[in-house]
């Protein structure tokens, strides 16, 4: 019997799946704090569920100090924290070696194909995302001087994955839009074990900057190099942390 077809399986309420997609929206910079989310009503006509499912969903997410419901004409659902962490719904995948292996090939088919395009295609309005994702990114270092917190490293990898979602989003390709969005379900946690210093987060952030610059002035033999650098450099770090060389490493 092929297993790969019979996976573990991860039932999650409907108000649990509202409030992850709603964490989603934010994670990815389209609700940044202070703006108002849609009305309940509109919510629940938009994802097709009972305004008490998106009640509920809301008040998952008011407990974990994402969101505030204000009440009165002026009020509504607004957004009072962009760290969303990662695992507020669903646990982060407890990845086997083969897996790491997995993900990190996928990043190195996925990744240099996205940045490439994204440089033909890419307009004022997606230089902009990306250019905003770097500046929350930079925003989220604490002064110099002060301890590296675990929500500093959690917003720094938040900003990253919007810069690389900006870019995918330049491909005017839904489904590499879509791809990206799952691939990089599989490398944020790889990246929480190995961002933990000020050095860790402002080289990500530096790198970012760099590939938009790249980008930008569409540039290809810029956009190889420094797009090499980004894969390399979390391959690098992983291999240091777990000890063990990557399957592409071992030939």
């Amino acid at each position: 019997m092929n297993d790969r077809y019979f996976q573990p399986v991860k039932v999650l309420l409907p108000s649990e799946e509202v409030a992850r997609l709603i964490s989603d929206a934010i994670r990815s910079g389209d609700f940044p704090v202070g703006s108002r989310l849609p009305s309940e009503r509109r919510l629940a006509e938009k994802m097709e569920v009972s305004r008490p499912t998106v009640r509920e969903a809301v008040r998952i997410l008011v407990e974990q100090g994402v969101l505030a419901v204000k009440p009165g004409s002026g009020g509504g659902i607004f957004v009072v924290s962009e760290d969303v962490p990662f695992d507020i719904i669903v646990d982060m995948p407890q990845m086997r070696p083969g897996e790491i292996d997995d993900a990190l090939e996928m990043r190195r088919l996925i990744l240099p194909w996205v940045v490439q395009i994204a440089s033909r295609y890419a307009g004022d309005d997606d230089f902009e995302r990306m250019r905003s994702a770097i500046v929350f990114g930079r925003a989220s270092l604490p002064p110099e001087g002060e301890k590296i917190s675990a929500q500093a490293v959690n917003l720094v990898i938040i900003a990253t994955m919007r810069f690389d979602l900006a870019m995918a989003e330049a491909t005017r390709n839904v489904l590499v839009r879509q791809l990206m969005d799952q691939l990089l379900h599989w490398v944020e946690p790889l990246r929480h074990r190995t961002l933990h210093t000020r050095e860790d987060l402002e080289l990500s952030l530096d790198l970012t900057n760099e590939m938009l610059e790249a980008i930008e002035l569409a540039d290809a033999e810029r956009i190889e190099r420094i797009t090499e650098r980004r894969l390399s450099i979390l391959e690098t770090a992983l291999e240091q942390h777990t000890g063990r060389r990557m399957r592409r490493h071992r030939r």
